[in-house]
């Protein structure tokens, strides 16, 4: 009886404590430029761009609590993108590297501007041109319009 009421306490703490790693655990800055940036191969490419920047913004929780004012999607393999952080990229200043060959881009940004709260709505950019990433071991981490 004693050994069933042990186990019994033991269930409910693995039952609670279980999701806990899930809520401390922070996302990465490369996780996150993953998260915000890279969309390959393109969602939705039959969408027009206003359409794509509402939709992606959205689904990539950047419109949970405020409008994030602007962001750029890159429409390339991840593995092309960390290839600018190596032999693929050349070196601009501090930790951020140029792409050698451009990719497609969508650049999204927030109409009314300001710090709005949702629902948030989106113009979009279609371009095909370089990128500039700030790279962090071997790692893209940020993303940054070259001029």
């Amino acid at each position: 009886m004693a050994q069933m009421a042990a186990y019994s306490v033991l269930l409910l703490l693995m039952v609670l404590l279980g999701p806990l790693p899930a809520f401390t655990q922070r996302e990465s800055r490369h996780d996150k430029f993953l998260r915000q940036h890279i969309d390959y191969p393109k969602t939705g490419s039959d969408v027009d761009a206003r359409r794509y920047c509402n939709l992606m913004m959205q689904r990539r929780g950047m419109t949970n609590n405020v409008c994030k004012p602007s962001n750029t999607f890159i429409h390339g393999h991840h593995m092309a993108v960390y290839g600018i952080c190596s032999n693929e990229g050349t070196y601009y200043s501090g930790n951020y590297y140029d792409s050698n060959t451009p990719f497609d881009i969508t650049s999204c940004r927030l109409v009314g501007g300001g710090s709005q709260r949702p629902p948030c709505n989106y113009r979009g950019r279609l371009s095909f041109q370089r990128v500039r990433v700030a790279c962090i071991n071997g790692e893209p981490v940020h993303f940054q319009m070259p001029l």
